[in-house]
């Protein structure tokens, strides 16, 4: 095992106790085993499924559990058997580890894969810790000087990616619809811009999200609380989208996508649900659309978000619009938890070294 200097037996850690509740506390600090990676968090961002589990509503993450799989940090200690990392490197995660053997595994589709194993369940420690365990095939290196919240939203950059991909916009000129302008809508607006020439217009409520998506590139802003969105699309659009991207689960979204997209077009469905969701079948078949899920994100969508995000050609922090530390991070999924104030990502700085985050504490 090659190791930089020792880690600590404890680390802290906010712990989802039950329902609701968050506790920061010290815990004990997990020991990295053969094949296996211990990295120090920089930063982590809370992700909609965090909020689902601080809820209560997760199908399978539940307390007792240290939730967040969004974040970067620097690798610790590398474990037998481990090659291509070092203590000192820059890395970000997949929110899961794949079993690398199954059909989906060798037919480059490690993100299906039905044995893979997800951080936050069955007692795996996640990121809103100082200390997380890896596996080799989830992590990935970042460039160094890498910022630390640049590099806690690859993850969610690159699930953006593959959905964009997957709508197949990659160097064509399209109008794209993204229906919800919240973290994974803004990332597949991102993935557009990175991907092709097409025009897109983002929809959500107020300004505030529209100012964040302006300044990410999209074209236009519908804000669905002053009137139609799907009229206010085309009108943004200068007719039907091509393409429209479902990234928020909100009652009626399928309707409005829809009647977005031209006949022939493609929906992309990104967003996960609470529970099920009508959808107008004799319209699907009748405008003979296409509809594609959209799962996680593959190794190769991370290469590229990383390859993108190392040209410096966007910059990704004006996602985030709330920072918290550690100790504080029951108080950031409150605020994630009320439905009355707008945010973007809502990022935990798990680093005390303000030198570690070069634009300072609230870049």
């Amino acid at each position: 095992m090659t190791t930089a200097p020792e880690a600590p037996a404890t680390m802290r850690a906010a712990v989802l106790t039950a329902e609701r509740s968050l506790v920061y506390r010290e815990t004990a600090a997990p020991e990295p085993g053969p094949g296996e990676l211990l990295v120090r968090v920089a930063a982590t961002g809370i992700c909609g499924s965090d909020l689902a589990a601080y809820r209560g509503t997760h199908p399978y993450k539940k307390a007792p559990a240290v939730l967040g799989h969004e974040f970067s940090g620097t690798v610790v200690r590398v474990g037998e058997e481990v090659t291509g990392f070092a203590p000192g490197d820059l890395v970000c995660s997949a929110a899961f580890s794949h079993c690398g053997s199954c059909a989906e595994c060798e037919g480059e589709a490690p993100h299906l894969c039905s044995r893979k194993r997800n951080l936050s369940h069955l007692d795996w420690t996640g990121s809103f810790a100082d200390l997380v365990v890896l596996h080799p095939n989830m992590a990935h290196r970042l460039p160094p000087g890498t910022h630390p919240l640049a590099g806690a939203l690859v993850e969610p950059l690159s699930i953006g990616r593959h959905a964009m991909r997957l709508a197949d916009v990659d160097g064509a000129d399209r109008r794209v619809a993204v229906l919800g302008s919240g973290t994974i809508g803004l990332s597949c607006l991102v993935a557009t811009r990175a991907l092709g020439r097409a025009t897109v217009a983002c929809v959500d409520l107020g300004a505030a999200k529209g100012e964040t998506a302006r300044g990410l590139g999209a074209d236009a802003y519908v804000d669905a609380g002053e009137g139609d969105p799907v009229a206010g699309v085309r009108d943004a659009l200068g007719g039907p989208a091509d393409v429209v991207v479902i990234a928020s689960g909100y009652p009626g979204v399928t309707d409005h996508a829809i009647g977005a997209v031209r006949p022939g077009g493609v929906v992309v469905i990104v967003s996960y649900f609470d529970g099920p969701h009508p959808v107008d079948l004799n319209s699907l078949v009748g405008r003979e659309l296409t509809v594609r899920g959209s799962a996680l994100s593959t190794p190769r969508d991370f290469d590229e978000v990383i390859e993108h995000l190392a040209t410096g050609s966007v910059d990704v922090l004006p996602m985030i619009t709330h920072h918290f530390g550690l100790d504080d991070a029951a108080s950031a999924l409150r605020l994630m938890d009320r439905p009355d104030v707008p945010t973007g990502k809502i990022m935990i700085h798990v680093s005390t070294d303000p030198d570690e985050f070069t634009n300072g504490w609230n870049a």
